[in-house]
């Protein structure tokens, strides 16, 4: 079984780090309405059905997969195909496999979605990187959870708060700018507009 652990390799040295996702709530904490009945029970949500003969409660329900003749189809038989109908193969997690890190500029993470934030322990943490990462070099490798089709990309980074793993996508987008026309500008000593000389403030 593979180590649950973001291993990297840098300057021919590998590091291996526990991660922790950061969220909102350990952030700044979270609070919950919590709906009691009249004998101070916790209520829970429930699902009325659309004739409104019925009440399903919480795990009632739920997503299945199903084939043309409306026979249901287990997740585990279902497989990605490109746009020809071919199987894709799938990419395996990356998860315990130490992954190549790549510096790059600031910009790269920008044309990203960031989608999860990590806090880094380090377990074991190369010389070189633990200098790189001190001077503020950002670094880009691949990133798998699971087995999947398509990665992503994870930015390495630290701060004083400590190293963290940015999970992103790329946008898709590229940045446009509106090209405005030049202004002409009025040399010095020519005649002003002449309809400056038609208005009378005094006549407002």
């Amino acid at each position: 079984m593979a180590r649950r652990e973001i291993v990297v390799s840098y300057a021919g040295e590998e590091s291996a780090f526990k991660f922790a996702k950061v969220d909102r709530a350990k952030l700044y904490g979270r609070k919950e309405r919590v709906i009691l009945d009249e004998n101070g029970q916790r209520c829970v949500p429930a699902y009325l059905t659309a004739d409104g003969a019925a009440l399903v409660p919480p795990g009632g329900t739920a997503h299945v997969y199903v084939d043309e003749a409306f026979e249901t189809i287990e997740r585990s038989l279902l497989s990605a195909v490109d746009d020809e109908g071919k199987k894709l193969e799938t990419t395996p997690s990356t998860l315990g496999v130490a992954q190549a890190l790549e510096p790059v500029r600031a910009e790269r993470l920008l044309d990203h979605l960031v989608s999860s934030v990590y806090q880094l322990e380090a377990e074991t943490l190369g010389s070189a990187l633990q200098k790189a990462l001190a001077d503020g070099d950002l670094f880009e490798c691949r990133y798998n959870y699971r087995d999947g089709y398509d990665p992503d990309a994870l930015f390495l980074l630290q701060n004083e708060e400590g190293v963290f793993a940015l999970v992103a996508r790329p946008t898709g987008f590229g940045f446009i700018a509106r090209e405005a026309p030049p202004v002409e500008e009025t040399a010095a000593g020519d005649e002003a507009d002449d309809l400056d000389d038609d208005l009378d403030f005094s006549m407002m």
